[in-house]
């Protein structure tokens, strides 16, 4: 026979919640994965499923997760930063051109962050 589970639940915005913690710390698991953390989380669990049961079952998931996407965004920062004193706006009373150039030099940054930071497995 079945045993019932016994939960406890929380009322946010008038609506129960299980209180249910996944990690070792409570504050990773109420505050919000970021972008980075998210897609570093779905690639782990796509092609390293073995490691991302590892880290669940540690209860470390969600703070690696976490720590990945504040580094993800320092590193996205930084390299910004540089290649924006590399390559300055030419004309920066043009603001679509200033756009479209901070764009591009986004776009190039974040693929470079991906692959040093977000697609590796922790």
């Amino acid at each position: 026979m079945k045993q019932a589970v016994e939960l406890n639940y929380k009322e946010k915005d008038w609506i129960m919640y299980p209180d249910i913690q996944n990690s070792n710390s409570r504050e990773a698991d109420e505050t919000p994965l970021g972008k980075y953390g998210q897609m570093a989380l779905s690639y782990l669990k796509e092609y390293h499923p073995h490691r991302y049961t590892y880290l669940l079952m540690e209860g470390e998931l969600l703070p690696t997760m976490h720590r990945v996407n504040e580094e993800a965004h320092n590193y996205l920062n930084t390299i910004m930063e540089q290649m924006l004193k590399n390559d300055p706006i030419s004309d920066p009373s043009d603001t679509y051109r200033s756009y479209q150039h901070r764009m591009q030099l986004m776009a190039t940054a974040e693929e470079i962050t991906l692959a040093e930071i977000v697609y590796k497995p922790r």
